[in-house]
Protein backbone atom coordinates (compact mmCIF):
# COMPACT_ATOMS: atom_id res chain seq x y z
CA UNK A 1 0.00 0.00 0.00
CA UNK A 2 1.19 3.49 -0.82
CA UNK A 3 2.04 5.74 1.93
CA UNK A 4 0.28 9.22 1.61
CA UNK A 5 1.69 12.41 3.43
CA UNK A 6 -0.28 12.99 6.93
CA UNK A 7 -1.59 16.18 6.47
CA UNK A 8 -3.29 15.11 3.11
CA UNK A 9 -4.49 17.22 0.62
CA UNK A 10 -5.73 16.27 -2.84
CA UNK A 11 -7.58 15.91 -5.99
CA UNK A 12 -9.46 12.88 -7.37
CA UNK A 13 -9.60 13.27 -10.82
CA UNK A 14 -11.95 10.93 -12.67
CA UNK A 15 -12.36 9.09 -16.10
CA UNK A 16 -12.08 11.62 -19.63
CA UNK A 17 -10.81 14.54 -17.09
CA UNK A 18 -7.86 16.72 -16.95
CA UNK A 19 -6.48 18.81 -14.41
CA UNK A 20 -3.43 21.79 -14.24
CA UNK A 21 -2.02 22.60 -10.80
CA UNK A 22 0.96 22.03 -9.01
CA UNK A 23 1.16 18.25 -7.39
CA UNK A 24 3.62 16.61 -5.65
CA UNK A 25 2.76 13.03 -6.76
CA UNK A 26 -0.09 10.89 -8.22
CA UNK A 27 -1.52 7.50 -7.13
CA UNK A 28 -4.19 5.03 -9.17
CA UNK A 29 -7.07 4.21 -6.98
CA UNK A 30 -8.02 1.34 -9.21
CA UNK A 31 -11.38 0.14 -10.24
CA UNK A 32 -13.10 -3.19 -11.24
CA UNK A 33 -13.80 -6.28 -9.05
CA UNK A 34 -11.35 -8.13 -6.55
CA UNK A 35 -10.70 -10.72 -9.52
CA UNK A 36 -10.09 -7.79 -12.56
CA UNK A 37 -8.74 -4.85 -10.96
CA UNK A 38 -7.82 -2.13 -13.62
CA UNK A 39 -5.21 0.79 -13.21
CA UNK A 40 -5.60 4.29 -14.15
CA UNK A 41 -4.75 4.93 -18.01
CA UNK A 42 -2.52 8.26 -18.00
CA UNK A 43 -3.22 10.09 -21.41
CA UNK A 44 -1.50 13.47 -20.52
CA UNK A 45 1.63 14.11 -17.57
CA UNK A 46 3.11 17.32 -17.98
CA UNK A 47 6.24 17.69 -14.84
CA UNK A 48 9.12 19.45 -13.56
CA UNK A 49 12.26 17.62 -14.84
CA UNK A 50 14.94 19.26 -13.02
CA UNK A 51 16.98 22.69 -14.03
CA UNK A 52 18.02 23.61 -17.22
CA UNK A 53 21.55 25.34 -17.15
CA UNK A 54 20.12 28.52 -16.22
CA UNK A 55 18.81 27.55 -13.29
CA UNK A 56 15.24 27.51 -14.40
CA UNK A 57 12.87 24.74 -13.40
CA UNK A 58 12.39 23.14 -17.13
CA UNK A 59 8.88 20.71 -17.88
CA UNK A 60 8.78 17.37 -19.17
CA UNK A 61 5.69 16.47 -21.26
CA UNK A 62 4.87 12.11 -21.25
CA UNK A 63 4.08 11.59 -25.13
CA UNK A 64 2.45 8.68 -24.60
CA UNK A 65 -0.15 7.07 -22.93
CA UNK A 66 0.48 4.36 -19.84
CA UNK A 67 -1.33 2.38 -17.13
CA UNK A 68 -0.15 3.20 -14.14
CA UNK A 69 -1.44 0.25 -11.76
CA UNK A 70 -4.06 0.33 -8.95
CA UNK A 71 -2.56 1.45 -5.56
CA UNK A 72 0.90 2.54 -7.09
CA UNK A 73 2.07 5.81 -6.86
CA UNK A 74 4.14 7.91 -8.94
CA UNK A 75 5.73 10.87 -6.73
CA UNK A 76 6.43 13.63 -9.54
CA UNK A 77 5.86 17.53 -9.43
CA UNK A 78 2.77 17.47 -11.82
CA UNK A 79 2.17 20.45 -13.31
CA UNK A 80 -0.67 18.60 -15.74
CA UNK A 81 -2.92 15.30 -15.79
CA UNK A 82 -5.41 13.91 -18.31
CA UNK A 83 -6.97 10.32 -17.51
CA UNK A 84 -8.44 8.14 -20.66
CA UNK A 85 -12.20 7.79 -21.18
CA UNK A 86 -12.08 4.55 -19.15
CA UNK A 87 -9.83 5.30 -16.85
CA UNK A 88 -9.56 4.08 -12.92
CA UNK A 89 -10.20 7.35 -10.83
CA UNK A 90 -6.41 8.92 -9.27
CA UNK A 91 -5.29 10.84 -6.64
CA UNK A 92 -3.46 13.84 -7.15
CA UNK A 93 -2.06 15.26 -3.94
CA UNK A 94 0.26 18.08 -2.79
Amino acid sequence: MANLPVNFNGIILTAGNSITGSFGGIMSLGTGSAQAISGSVITGLKYYNGYDAGGSLTQATLSTSFTLPAGSTLPLAITSCSLGANSAPVILYL
